[in-house]
Formats: C-alpha cells, structure tokens, sequence
C-alpha cells in the first residue's frame, strides 16, 4: 500500500517555493538587487542588498502570508483567518486576506510600532492589542482560534510561509547566480529557512549567515545548545526578531544555516543611519541587522560576491528622526 502523504509536512521543498513563485507572479513586486560600495568596500568583496523594503506592506512577509493563504480552500478562508504578529506578517496576512475575500484578525503587542498598527488596519486587519512582547500576542491568537474556529497563519513555521518567503532567495539567485554568500536577518526563521532551502538547491556551497541582536537572539541560542531555548529578551529596535523559535523553524534552521552572528542595538541604529545616508533607503532596525553584521565583519575572510537582505523599512518616523540625528 502506498503511504498516504503529509497532510502538514514539516519543511517545504524547492518544489514548494517554485509553486510559491508562481503563485505570487503578479501580487509581490520582484524587487531589486544593488551593489553597495561602501559595504562592499567594508567587506573587500562585492555586497549587493535585497531591497525588500521596496515591498508591498514595506516587507518581505507578504510573500509568506499570500503564499499561505491563497493556498487554503474557499472554505478554509471562510473560516476567517489570524495571526500574531510584530507588526509585518499582520500587514501581509490582511493584504492577503483583502485580495481573496476573507477576513483576518492580527494579535499584536500592544507596544509594536504605531505605523505597523495603522497599516494592519489600512489593509482590512482587525487589529487586537495585547500586553507583553510576541510570544504573549502568539498565545492571544492560537486562544482565538481554538475559540472561534479562525485558521491560524503562523508567522515563521508554516510551510507554506516559509515556501513564499523563500522566493526572496529565488530571485536573488535567479538574478546572480554567482553569490556565494547570503546575510539574512533572523527571527523566528521562516526567511532563512526559505532562502536556505532555495540555496541549497541551487547553489554548490553558498553560505547563509544570520544575523541578530543580542536582545532578540533565541534561534542564536537555541541553535548553540541544539535545542530550544528561551533566552532574556532586552529592549530592542528589532521588535520584527523578538519570540521564541519553535521546533520546526529549529529544525529546518539547523539543516540550512551555517552560522548566526549577534551585533548590539548600537550598531543597528548605526547601520540605520549608514543605509539612509550612503543607499538613500529606510531601513527599519530588523533589516539593518544584517547590515550591521557585514559592518562589524560577518563577511571577513567569506567567499563572495554576498547578498544581504534588507527585509523592510516600517519604522516609526520619530523613532527614525531619532536615530538619523544621533551622531556615531
């Protein structure tokens, strides 16, 4: 007898992304990949920036939340759609939700950015406000749907999330298949999973490097001790990486990632004001992370040409005028 497949299969395949690529052709905008001279001067070989801050909903997680939710059949989506989210996935999960007819309520904490908030909002999110950090918005949604039936869309472990977030690495590698080098900032670990899936598959040897901040560094730790840890969450302007990994995005993360590089909130908001004055873009403090890693040497002795994804640029504007202002 031929055993019968997995109906909720662990990771996804290359396969999977391809179908994901297909999916989002004409919803995600394909955007684009630039040389930067002083990182590449910094990291003395050539660094190209993923500008997915030039996204719809100003972030890579639209590509995760469509994927997922255009998947679902008309009677899953009438069940009505929820998630919790930093701020980024709940714009995507309600973009994607507007596009296809349903509705979707998104947990956030109460402290996310105001500007996260208002979007959620502006693309047809109900916006529910909880005190505490992710994790705490996480348990809030999952009570929800145990109680009303809606379909959870999880952030960084569902398959299909993680097979649309891996396109940001199809393009890439599409585009330059010379990159022998990929810097991802790292969360929960729905992004690079993908990428790394893609890489894997496409790419003889590419490196995928993470990047953190000491505050938000649960996969770093979790990945060091080879089982999930919790770790003390500080105060951050990378509220996008704060939470607890679980054990799928853990397990895939540890077939894929060859290393996690922790930089401080200094150097976060140094990296902020370095991508707005040398690249003329706003990066918000979850995308400059992995600038920042290339700043304080993650590219040192790598093989390149290497690939950093800035993954988006929703930041509050008195929290940005703040850090442009601070000097170095």
């Amino acid at each position: 007898m031929t055993p019968s497949p997995d109906p909720d299969p662990p990771f996804p395949t290359f396969a999977d992304v391809l179908a994901a690529d297909r999916r989002l052709d004409g919803v995600v905008r394909r955007t684009p990949l630039e040389r930067s001279a002083w990182l590449s001067q910094r990291a003395k070989t050539d660094v190209l920036l993923k500008l997915e801050l030039s996204q719809r909903t100003g972030s890579f997680k639209l590509r995760g939340a469509y994927n997922a939710v255009a998947s679902l059949s008309p009677e899953a989506r009438a069940r009505g759609l929820v998630t919790a989210s930093a701020g980024n996935h709940g714009q995507g999960v309600a973009l994607a939700a507007t596009l296809v007819g349903c509705r979707a309520t998104v947990f956030v904490p109460a402290d996310a950015p105001e500007t996260k908030r208002r979007r959620i909002a502006g693309f047809g999110g109900d916006v529910r406000l909880v005190d505490g950090g992710y994790d705490d918005a996480h348990h809030e949604a999952e009570a929800f749907a145990a109680r009303t039936g809606a379909l959870y869309v999880h952030a960084f472990s569902d398959p299909a999330v993680v097979a649309g977030q891996g396109t940001v690495g199809l393009e890439i590698l599409r585009e330059r298949p010379d990159v022998r080098t990929l810097v991802v900032p790292v969360g929960g670990g729905g992004l690079i999973g993908g990428i790394g899936v893609v890489a894997r598959a496409m790419g003889s040897g590419v490196r995928i490097i993470g990047a953190q901040t000491h505050e938000t560094a649960a996969m770093h730790a979790s990945l060091a001790a080879g089982r999930l840890t919790s770790p003390d969450y500080g105060e951050t302007v990378c509220e996008g990486l704060s939470g607890d990994v679980d054990e799928r995005s853990l397990a895939l993360a540890m077939r894929v990632v060859d290393g996690i590089v922790l930089v401080s909130e200094d150097e976060v908001r140094r990296a902020i004001r370095r991508l707005y004055v040398e690249e003329g873009v706003v990066a918000e403090g979850s995308a400059a992370v992995a600038a920042a890693a290339v700043m304080q040497g993650a590219l040192d002795g790598a093989e390149g040409p290497a690939a950093v994804v800035l993954t988006g640029g929703n930041v509050d504007a008195r929290r940005l005028a703040g850090i442009l202002c601070t000097d170095d």
